[in-house]
């Protein structure tokens, strides 16, 4: 009952962060953040139809592949703060997406493979999660450094984006571990400590996002372009240095 409950909650939430997005005319700036709120909002939906209508083994399999699908795009959650926070700035935004997008594909093509080689689904999808949430929380806390050093000024929307998923990836790595050391006894709590979590970050997010707040516009003193400029340049210099020395190598 209690997840029922929580369910419940979670659902009147994203209808509400969904309408407000409408009538805020939020969905457009924040297109990859509300279609990861629509994703989660078909999710809960059709996960409830299945506890009513399906077998446990049904329940069990939709669960999971909706599961993966909301993972792919809490991704974009990711990539839409970047674009955000980092938008004065379009070689050190072009960078983080970059680094984004490698990053994501690199741990998805790795579960694939994964999936391969292991024959429970579920294990594989576990791993998955605990992946992503992982690469998640540490890019989570690099553009989180990186604001904070530069000093870089964010509107309410991107803070509130960032507080909402920051408090969702970290309860659920916390979770995750936990499930790894105590098996399937803590099912049970999992199964009522993540949909909390969720409902945590919709609150703050409904919060947050009831109206457009747009970035501050950034202090032109801010160095972020020039040090991004300043690495690329090292960066390639240093790269082109090895090309010649491999060159050179071959020919010798």
């Amino acid at each position: 009952m209690m997840w029922l409950f929580v369910s419940a909650c979670g659902l009147l939430l994203q209808l509400g962060v969904l309408v407000q997005g409408l009538r805020a005319r939020l969905i457009v700036k924040y297109s990859f953040f509300y279609a990861y709120v629509f994703s989660t909002f078909l999710a809960t939906i059709l996960a409830f139809i299945l506890w009513k209508l399906a077998s446990a083994s049904a329940y069990q399999k939709g669960y999971w592949i909706m599961q993966f699908a909301t993972l792919l795009l809490g991704c974009g959650i990711i990539l839409e703060i970047f674009r955000h926070a980092l938008s004065p700035y379009k070689g050190a935004e072009k960078f983080a997406t970059a680094v984004g997008l490698f990053t994501f594909g690199g741990v998805f093509c790795f579960a694939l493979g994964y999936r391969l080689v292991v024959s429970s689904p579920d294990r594989a999808l576990f791993e998955l999660e605990r992946n992503v949430r992982t690469v998640q929380a540490l890019l989570l806390f690099g553009i989180f450094a990186v604001i904070s050093y530069y000093g870089i000024p964010l509107g309410k929307n991107i803070k509130g984006m960032i507080a909402g998923y920051g408090l969702y990836i970290i309860t659920s790595l916390f979770a995750l571990a936990l499930r790894v050391y105590a098996g399937p006894r803590f099912n049970s709590i999992w199964n009522v400590v993540q949909p909390l979590s969720f409902v945590g970050s919709f609150v703050i997010w409904l919060a947050a996002l009831w109206s457009f707040y747009p970035n501050p516009a950034p202090d032109p003193a801010i160095p972020l372009e020039n040090d991004y400029e300043a690495l690329a340049t090292r960066t390639r210099r240093t790269l082109a240095s090895m090309r010649s020395h491999l060159t050179r190598t071959a020919r010798s």
